[in-house]
This record gives structure tokens, C-alpha cells and sequence, in this order.
């Protein structure tokens, strides 16, 4: 055998060891990455079905304390559909599918869905857990069946309690579809599923249809005739899912699950979800992850050949100028300019890569729609004694202060449903009395909380400013609370308002006496996540104000009054700039 020919088998055999252990090493890695993947998104996942449910479970608690609802059952049906169009209020701002109030019997005496022709009225529940559950006080969130649909959803009831006393039960029921789908729109990825299963381990929500309504592990006929007895599936009995489950740490496991037809293998990662007991389980496709190995080996393959031609070449050339008797200087200088070109084409196979940033954190949003609801909270509570007392009309004027109130907590919220997308500024001219006016009232129930004494502004109805009206009236309340806040703990608590006027510009001063600005925060109190607050601060709300005031081509800044307290000030445009 020639020397060539030896060097070719040895070469080709040290190919073939690499190649397996490129395999071996690529094919862990890629479990590693499905493993971490896997349980991110459980993560993910966990966290927005409990924030989602969180939200509906309240819902029930707003029902049942409200006066409306207590008057119906306690004076047996009297104001039955006012209670109806309440209820499909209720239902349709919420997103649930439907809402309704059931008496001691069990039986439908109101519901949101009172005016189609399936409705619950007259409908008995008294058999759902959701309902003698609730019967008893507790709140409950429970998934079931429809009793007349079949559609998979969650209950979630809530007694109403008058004196002491249950009442009535109310209960919201959300469709399961809605989270399926919302889901689908978090993580668009095909390699990816998920489903959600509860304690008796039956799946209930999954974005494969076929894998809904079907057992993880089997049920004996003891655990079977239970599930029929308790009609939480109604006559559906739980098929066994052709899966197996192999554990890979306390968190993730491999599974084998029937998917279209054919065996898929998955890695998953499972999170608890406690208000429904459940557990939100996602599985990241890798069926096909050794054919994912022939790219990487046919990549190292032609690396590895480049390599034995370039090392080959060397020798051979190195050989040659051994033959040809160079002088060492010439050798010398020709293994240095190799050198060099080795390691430049090293450089060039080098690349880096940047992590790209995280887009700016929509926070503080909760901050402005609690001032609105603590402001709707205060009018309410003044029309129910407004009422007592006869007084309808100024009754009314307070129910249209809360309707104008709920219209701007919904801009706010909008807002977020295109997170997604860049926000359109709508600027235009706008009344700042107006906007003042608009803040104070939402503002209203942390000053009188704090006791604050606010001096009247004297700004003419005609001033007006160039502004996106709900963000600047968020500014506004922004810096009216924090200054409301402030002064909580102070003798004198007193907010006035300073206006000076330009030829284009208009310049709002809001003044309080509290204890001012530390001297080293004052550079600082505009930036991301920096607050002076002791407890229940972000530190995002003066940002997000300086943001807004800068989108408005104005300016906001601060400072300490000499008198004691702190005076922002707020610089705008009175008309739109000439383009």
C-alpha cells in the first residue's frame, strides 16, 4: 500500500470518528436547547393563563356586591331587566362568554344572554360544584362542560351576601376556545404545543384538537363512574392518550404522543397553575432531531476535507521546498507568510453577534387606571346616597361623570391591545382647563385621602395646547397624585397651579408644599425604574410622563420651590408647529 493511500484510509477514518462525535454532541446540544425552551415557555405560559384568570375571577366579587344585584334577589325579582342589561354589560367588557345569578334553588334568574333563544333563565345548575360550592361562601373556579352547548369552559361563582346571609350565587363562565387562541397568538411556532390538564388528569385545553378531552393516565371504572357522577364532562368518558412519559429532571420529561397520525417525540416542561389546580404542560417538537445532525456533518464534512487538502498541500509543498534545499531564511519566511495566512482566514471564518435589546417596558399602566376606578368608586357611592335621599337629578349628573370615567378607563386599556405595534400620537388642539379639570377628577380621591387642600386654577376656557388629551391628562394625574402623595405627612398640604403664556407656548406650573426633591435625586427622578418612594414604586411613572410631554415636542422638568416644595413645570405648544 502506497504511503498516499495509507494517509487517505487513516484520514478517512479519523472523519468517521468525528462525525460521531459531531452527532453525539450536536444532537445533546439540541436536547439542551429544547429542554430550556421547553421550560421558558411553560413558564411563559403558566404566568398568562394565571394572569388571565386572576382578572375573570374578580369579576364575580364586582357582581355580587353590587346594590342592583342585592335589590333583585332580596325583593324577589323586582328590576329583573335591569339586572339583565347589567349582566350583559358585564359580560361583554369582560370578553366572558356569559354571566348570570342564580337563586338558593339553583335556578336562572338572570343572565347575560337573557334576550337570545338559548337562554339560561329558568335554567337549574344546582347540580355543578361551581353553584352549592359557592352556596356554602367560597369562591370558585371551576372547568366543566356546558350543559347546553358541550363547550369546554371555566366557572368561576361567588356568593352574594346580604347581612350576613348568601343570597343568591353569581357565576361567569369563560369559553376555553378564548385562551386556545390567545395562546396561538403568543407563540406562532409549528415545533411547538402545549396542553392544560387538570387533577384528574384529563387534558381540557390544548392547540390540538385531538388531544382535548382525553385521559394522560387510565382510569379505572371506580375513577370513571366518579367523573360521570360529578357531569363536569357530562356523558363524555375521557379516552386514554396514547402517550408515554420518560423524566428527564423534576421539571422536564420526553414524551411520545400521537400527533397527526403518526408517533411525535417532544421534550416538555410543566408549571403549575393554582387557581384551577391544573397543570400547563409545553412540548417542543424533536422528532426529527437526528435529521437535524445531516447539515452540521455535511458542514464539518467539508470543513474537515478543506483541512486535509490544506494540511496535504502544506506538506507537500513543505516537502518540496525540503527537496529543492531552500536556505532557512526562505523557509522561515514562507512558514511566517503561511502562519499568517492561516490565521487570517481563521479571523475570517470569526463572526460576532449582538443580542438585540428588549423593547421598552410598557409598565405603570395599572397606576392610571386606579385613579379612575377610586374616582368612579367615590361618585357611585355618592349617587346610591343621592338616590336614598330623592335627589335624581344630581344622581344622574354623578352617573355620567362615572360613564365619561369607564369611556377613559377604556382608551387607557386600548391602548395595550396594540402593544405590538407603534403608538399614533392623535395630537390636536385641546382645552388645558379642560384637561385640568378632567385630571383633578380622577385625582380627586387621593387628595381627599391625603387631606390636600387644591387651590383652584384660572385658566381660560379658550387657552389650548397641542396634546394627545388622554396622555397629557395622564401626565397630569401622574404628577398631581405623586405630589398629593408627598405631601401626605406634611403640616400644610396645599396643590396650586401657576400659568404664564408665550407667544406659542403655554407654561403649567403644579405646586406643593410638601418636603421637595433631594438635591442628589434631581437629575434622576426622570430615568427608568428610579424612585423615591419607600414602597409601590416603579419608578416608571415620571419617565413615562417625560416621554409623553417629549412626543408632544414640549418639555417637562422640576425643581424645589424656595418657599419649600416641589414645582414641575410643563412646557407646551400652543398650535401645531409649521411643517
Amino acid at each position: 500500500m502506497s504511503s498516499l493511500s495509507k494517509k487517505l484510509v487513516i484520514a478517512g477514518a479519523m472523519l468517521l470518528l468525528l462525525l460521531v462525535l459531531v452527532f453525539y454532541v450536536g444532537r445533546a446540544h439540541d436536547y439542551q436547547q429544547a429542554e430550556q425552551q421547553s421550560r421558558v415557555q411553560a413558564t411563559q405560559l403558566s404566568h398568562y393563563f394565571s394572569s388571565e384568570l386572576a382578572r375573570f375571577k374578580t369579576i364575580p366579587t364586582l357582581v355580587s356586591a353590587n346594590d342592583l344585584v342585592k335589590s333583585f334577589v332580596v325583593k324577589q325579582g323586582i328590576g329583573e331587566q335591569a339586572v339583565n342589561y347589567y349582566l350583559e354589560d358585564i359580560q361583554r367588557a369582560s370578553g366572558a362568554s356569559d354571566v348570570y345569578l342564580m337563586d338558593l334553588t339553583g335556578s336562572v334568574v338572570a343572565s347575560s344572554n337573557w334576550q337570545v333563544d338559548y337562554t339560561f333563565l329558568g335554567s337549574n345548575f344546582a347540580f355543578r360544584p361551581y353553584f352549592y360550592l359557592a352556596k356554602q361562601g367560597e369562591k370558585v373556579a371551576y372547568f366543566a362542560l356546558g350543559m347546553r352547548s358541550s363547550e369546554r369552559g371555566i366557572y368561576f361563582s361567588e356568593p352574594v351576601i346580604d347581612k350576613g346571609n348568601v343570597i343568591a350565587v353569581v357565576t361567569l363562565k369563560v369559553n376555553a376556545k378564548k385562551f386556545e387562541q390567545d395562546r396561538q397568538l403568543l407563540n406562532a411556532s409549528d415545533s411547538t404545543h402545549f396542553y392544560i390538564a387538570l387533577e384528574d388528569s384529563v387534558i381540557v385545553m390544548s392547540d390540538v384538537e385531538d388531544w382535548r378531552l382525553k385521559a394522560l393516565t387510565p382510569l379505572n371504572d371506580e375513577q370513571m363512574a366518579a367523573l360521570i357522577k360529578s357531569r363536569r364532562y357530562l356523558s363524555h368518558k375521557p379516552s386514554l392518550l396514547a402517550y408515554t412519559n420518560k423524566p428527564l429532571s423534576e421539571q422536564t420529561a420526553q414524551q411520545n404522543i400521537q400527533l397527526d397520525g403518526k408517533q411525535a417525540r417532544f421534550i416538555s416542561a410543566s408549571e403549575k397553575i393554582a387557581i384551577i389546580n391544573a397543570n400547563a404542560t409545553v412540548l417542543v417538537d424533536v422528532t426529527n432531531v437526528e435529521l437535524a445532525q445531516i447539515p452540521r456533518l455535511l458542514w464539518f464534512s467539508v470543513f474537515y476535507v478543506i483541512a486535509v487538502v490544506l494540511i496535504h498541500m502544506a506538506m507537500v509543498r513543505f516537502a518540496g521546498y525540503k527537496k529543492l534545499l531552500f536556505s532557512r531564511h526562505s523557509l522561515e519566511q514562507e512558514v511566517i507568510e503561511r502562519t499568517q495566512a492561516l490565521e487570517k482566514a481563521q479571523k475570517a471564518l470569526i463572526q460576532t453577534a449582538k443580542l438585540a435589546t428588549i423593547g421598552q417596558l410598557s409598565a405603570g399602566i395599572n397606576h392610571e387606571i386606579n385613579q379612575p376606578l377610586s374616582a368612579m368608586n367615590t361618585y357611585l357611592v355618592s349617587a346610591k346616597r343621592l338616590l336614598i335621599k330623592g335627589n335624581i337629578e344630581q344622581a344622574s349628573e354623578n352617573l355620567v361623570l362615572v360613564q365619561s370615567l369607564i369611556e377613559r378607563v377604556h382608551k387607557i386599556v386600548a391602548q395595550l391591545k396594540h402593544f405590538s405595534k407603534p403608538a399614533q400620537t392623535q395630537l390636536r388642539q385641546q382645552s388645558l382647563a379642560s384637561m385640568l379639570k378632567n385630571a383633578l377628577m380622577i385625582a380627586s380621591a387621593q387628595l381627599k385621602q391625603d387631606d390636600i387642600e387644591v387651590k383652584a386654577a384660572d385658566i381660560d376656557a379658550n387657552i389650548t395646547v397641542w396634546v394627545d388629551s388622554v396622555k397629557f391628562e395622564q401626565v397630569l394625574v401622574n404628577v398631581i397624585t405623586n405630589a398629593s402623595q408627598a405631601m401626605s405627612e406634611s403640616d400644610k398640604r396645599e396643590l396650586s397651579f401657576e400659568l404664564e403664556l408665550f407667544d406659542d407656548r403655554v407654561k403649567l406650573s403644579i405646586l406643593d408644599t410638601g418636603p421637595g426633591i433631594d438635591q442628589h435625586a434631581l437629575g434622576n427622578i426622570f430615568e427608568p425604574f428610579y424612585s423615591t418612594k419607600t414602597s409601590n414604586g416603579l419608578g416608571l411613572g415620571l419617565s413615562i410622563s417625560r416621554q409623553i410631554i417629549d412626543s408632544f415636542n414640549g418639555r417637562l422638568s422640576a425643581h424645589n420651590r424656595p418657599e419649600g416644595g416641589a414645582q414641575f413645570i410643563i412646557t407646551l405648544q400652543t398650535n401645531k408647529e409649521p411643517s
